[in-house]
């Protein structure tokens, strides 16, 4: 038997060994793995995270990821992109104001300018669900003719789509209106409504075939009624409605239009009262400047969303041509029976917490009175903020919040009556185009 030497035992215990995966490589190395962690990420981080390698890059660019990511985490609205149009003044410009009012940054002209190939000033139209609906229209060419070019953008990933129009049948007037719903397909359709004198054409376009198809053509159609600008997708069908409570919808699965019911709107209501329409949270949102005469019996439907105010206050507002009017949110109920008052605002709150809109004489500067208070927009499902009005009123940009009973300065401007603006809720996501 031959000993060990000492060499003998050195080489044994030197000998090389196998490194144990830790269990955070075995995870990371992992595609199935890194795909999982990464589906439950905010938009945000996902986006940086791009750059760690091109395996993670490979994993997040694959098509099924960004459907997967979009339908698991929910659309919550992280600010809203202002369109401020000064008249006699083009283009228009864009602001990015967060919901809690901290951050306003201007949106660069290159936000916009997707399309290099295309010069020309961009306009977004319409917000759904993270993506826009853009138009550009060209500069004046050899034949004097202005093409316009239709876009859908996600600003998130900078992927777009230009859309060719279909060709109506003789007719001249077209509206365009984005439909998307991740929580149910993450592919979106775009409508195209055609009308002219009687005759209403419906064209729909899908993201998933690429390509149109007339869905509806109906004759002896009345579009004086309703605005066909302002349509809304909700509950699986876009509905349109007038300043008097008028409207229709159309049911994209059964291709046919329905009737829809008014609100509840006094009789003394006047297609000056109406302040906005619109979809939030999965509710239908109808948005008027009632006056008290007209004031629904909030009180017995136990609704109670406007602040307290002393009286003192109250009587002193008496005279600022906004005494007793109130801005009242009406919801559709889900199957679409009938329309309930949700919310409401006592408009002399506004001018208590914002008295610098009374300081000059109404009778000279209309600009300030009552009738220049616009609801640019309405969130339904914020967390921390509770329902939240966002309105527009000369030189400034402010939020109240229903749940805390209290207002936010969101953005200030130069009073001026020569402007407009509306604003579009801006939401992040990664789905495709």
């Amino acid at each position: 038997m031959i000993p060990s030497s000492p060499s003998h035992l050195e080489v044994s215990f030197n000998s090389p060994k196998k490194k144990k995966s830790s269990p955070v490589d075995v995870v990371l190395g992992n595609d199935d793995f890194v795909s999982e962690i990464l589906l439950h990420l905010p938009v945000k981080n996902v986006l940086k995270l791009k750059l760690i390698s091109k395996r993670w890059l490979s994993i997040i660019s694959h098509p099924s990821f960004s459907i997967r990511h979009t339908y698991l985490n929910p659309h919550t609205i992280s600010g809203l992109l202002l369109n401020v149009a000064f008249h006699f003044k083009k283009p228009s410009s864009y602001l990015y104001v967060s919901i809690d009012g901290k951050s306003v940054l201007d949106v660069s002209s290159d936000f916009l300018r997707f399309d290099p190939d295309k010069p020309g000033s961009t306009y977004v139209s319409q917000s759904c669900n993270g993506l826009l609906l853009c138009s550009k229209r060209m500069r004046y060419s050899a034949e004097r003719t202005k093409p316009t070019y239709y876009y859908v953008f996600n600003p998130t990933t900078r992927q777009f789509v230009e859309l060719t129009l279909p060709s109506g049948d003789g007719i001249r007037s077209n509206r365009i209106q984005l439909v998307f719903d991740p929580s149910k397909s993450p592919y979106y359709k775009v409508l195209c409504i055609h009308y002219f004198k009687s005759l209403l054409e419906i064209h729909v376009y899908s993201s998933e075939t690429r390509i149109w198809k007339l869905s509806l053509k109906q004759e002896n159609f009345d579009s004086s009624s309703v605005n066909l600008n302002n349509g809304v997708f909700w509950n699986g069908a876009i509905h349109w409605i007038s300043r008097m409570g008028n409207g229709f919808c159309f049911l994209l699965d059964k291709e046919s239009l329905q009737a829809m019911p008014s609100p509840p709107l006094p009789e003394s209501w006047e297609a000056s009262n109406f302040r906005y329409f619109g979809e939030s949270g999965g509710q239908l949102h109808f948005i008027g400047l009632l006056t008290g005469e007209q004031k629904p019996d909030i009180i017995a439907m136990g609704v109670n969303a406007s602040p307290e105010m002393p009286d003192d206050k109250t009587t002193s507002s008496s005279s600022s041509n906004i005494d007793s009017q109130y801005i009242v949110v009406y919801a559709m109920e889900k199957g679409c029976s009938k329309w309930f008052v949700k919310y409401y605002l006592d408009v002399n709150a506004i001018v208590i917490a914002y008295p610098e809109i009374t300081d000059r004489d109404p009778s000279v500067s209309p600009c300030f009175v009552s009738g220049s208070i616009y609801v640019s927009s309405f969130i339904e499902e914020n967390d921390e903020e509770g329902p939240l009005l966002v309105i527009n009123m000369p030189g400034e940009i402010i939020s109240y919040s229903f749940k805390h009973k209290a207002f936010k300065k969101l953005f200030s401007f130069h009073p001026c009556t020569h402007y407009s603006c509306y604003a579009l809720k801006f939401t992040e996501t990664l789905s495709l185009v």
